[in-house]
């Protein structure tokens, strides 16, 4: 009896070590490591291929006009500075003829008041009958000859030869040709206005990116400052680059009505480019080695795939992508290819 207790007794004993050792070994083995990551499913698109620029509103180059007196003079007076709004008939610089200048009004007055006693005094005499027809033609004429003379001169309403230099019609001042007290030769440029209703912005445009801007290309205008977004069109582009800047000038034509002096930022669009939509942070690597990744039954895959370009948040890339296939957009970096993978936002487990 006790032989047969004594051997039951070791048969349960070495049950139970097995089971021990069983058990130790279901605990000892370890998960496959997965990653948490956020899919989307893969899709195809267009995304804009866009320049990118920096511009000030102006006038447009054909809604400026240059003001000048043909006459000798000087600027004593200036009322407006440049970038200045300014209305229809708004004094802008007051403008004084040189001493030769008074003496040629001077000189034409005479002239002119000579003619006119000389016509009246023929029209009296032919009035006697003691002049001819011809005689008091010739005297009209003359008469009027003067006074066409004296209107062509710039300050023939101006007895002190003093003249107001005032704005034609409502626009913007975008320079001066000279400064209070200087001295300027007839025809030199006094000051430059443009129509406020006829605003562009003139942006520079990098050297390797101006043979892709095209007149007639959409934009999108920023202001640095608050406000709303403008949008316009590439009216036409510099063939050559501006020697101070080295960059083109492009004309940008807006379709509401920017603020004049502001700066913006031009995004051009140039074309677009067709291929898989994905963010940024979904393409890892650069050259030979770039690739997304996308999920297979709960594992992830490395695929091969070229940038064609990037905008704001989002890259188009070509390549095999599986479109069956979802692509992780959070979460690449830290994968490797085959790896496993769950998909979701659940927080990791602690």
């Amino acid at each position: 009896m006790n032989a047969f207790l004594k051997s039951a007794a070791c048969c349960v004993a070495v049950g139970a070590l097995g089971a021990c050792s069983a058990g130790n070994a279901d605990s000892g083995a370890t998960a496959e490591p997965s990653a948490l990551v956020q899919v989307k499913p893969a899709v195809q698109g267009d995304l804009p291929d866009v320049v990118t620029a920096y511009g000030v509103a102006t006038a447009a180059a054909d809604a400026v006009i240059t003001l000048n007196v043909q006459a000798q003079g000087s600027l004593t007076r200036i009322d407006a500075i440049p970038g200045q709004a300014v209305k229809r008939g708004q004094r802008l610089l007051v403008f004084t003829l040189a001493a030769p200048s008074m003496a040629t009004l001077r000189q034409a007055r005479t002239a002119l008041d000579v003619a006119n006693a000389q016509r009246q005094h023929t029209a009296q005499l032919f009035a006697q009958q003691l002049a001819t027809k011809d005689q008091l033609a010739q005297a009209v004429k003359a008469a009027d000859d003067a006074r066409s003379a004296l209107d062509a001169l710039p300050a023939a309403s101006a007895p002190d030869g003093t003249i107001n230099i005032v704005a034609p019609f409502d626009g913007v001042v975008t320079a001066f040709g000279a400064t209070a007290g200087d001295t300027v030769q007839p025809g030199a440029a006094l000051v430059s206005l443009g129509r406020s209703d006829r605003l562009s912005v003139i942006a520079g445009i990098e050297a390797n990116a101006m043979n892709r801007v095209k007149a007639g290309n959409t934009v999108t205008m920023s202001p640095l400052d608050d406000g709303k977004d403008v949008s316009g069109a590439v009216r036409r582009v510099a063939s050559s680059l501006d020697p101070k800047t080295h960059q083109a000038a492009a004309e940008i034509v807006p379709e509401g009505q920017p603020v004049a002096g502001m700066t913006y930022r031009a995004a051009i669009t140039v074309g677009l480019w067709h291929g898989w939509l994905l963010p940024r942070e979904a393409v890892i690597g650069e050259g030979a080695d770039t690739h997304i990744f996308q999920t297979d039954k709960g594992k992830a895959v490395s695929v091969p795939v070229t940038v064609l370009g990037e905008h704001d948040d989002m890259t188009a890339v070509s390549g095999p992508v599986q479109p069956d296939r979802p692509v992780v957009t959070v979460g690449a970096a830290q994968l490797e290819n085959d790896m496993q993978v769950r998909s979701g936002n659940a927080p990791a487990a602690r």
